[in-house]
């Protein structure tokens, strides 16, 4: 069976927590607190193969113009099947949609969001992103994450 991309709802949201909890074996991913995944739900996008959740992305908006895809992961017996692409696109297309301008994304995988149109920027560029997540963040002392964006 081919892997569908959809808008999560509310009875994926134990599915997501069990596929985010899967090994990180690069460290990329940041928690992701199981109230904020409830509140935030229709931000997030999954990838399904039958009744199975195999992939997940978030787009976090931060203005009128602005979002960041975050949270991306796909099941390891479903990578190098361009799921992780589907599941960008996706996001994208929903920023479209919603007359978003930029998207950003802080990511250690820069030839994975190269390929997607992607630029390396300076996160200086993004003082609302520091300001609301990096402050907070485990790695903010010694970030390993390139700061990329694209223009739709």
């Amino acid at each position: 069976m081919n892997p569908s991309i959809r808008v999560a709802e509310a009875r994926d949201i134990e599915a997501i927590l069990v596929l985010l909890a899967e090994e990180d074996p690069g460290g990329f991913l940041l928690p992701l607190p199981a109230a904020e995944l409830t509140r935030f739900i229709g931000d997030f996008v999954v990838a399904t193969d039958g009744d199975r959740v195999v992939g997940v992305g978030r787009l976090k908006r931060f203005t009128d113009s602005l979002a960041e895809v975050r949270t991306l992961k796909v099941a390891s017996d479903h990578r190098n099947q361009e799921l992780g692409r589907g599941i960008v696109r996706a996001l994208l297309q929903r920023a479209r949609s919603a007359g978003l301008r930029h998207i950003f994304v802080l990511t250690a995988r820069t030839d994975f969001f190269e390929r997607l149109g992607f630029v390396t920027i300076g996160k200086e560029a993004l003082p609302m992103k520091i300001w609301s997540d990096c402050l907070v963040c485990y790695k903010r002392d010694a970030c390993d994450e390139t700061a990329m964006w694209t223009t739709l």
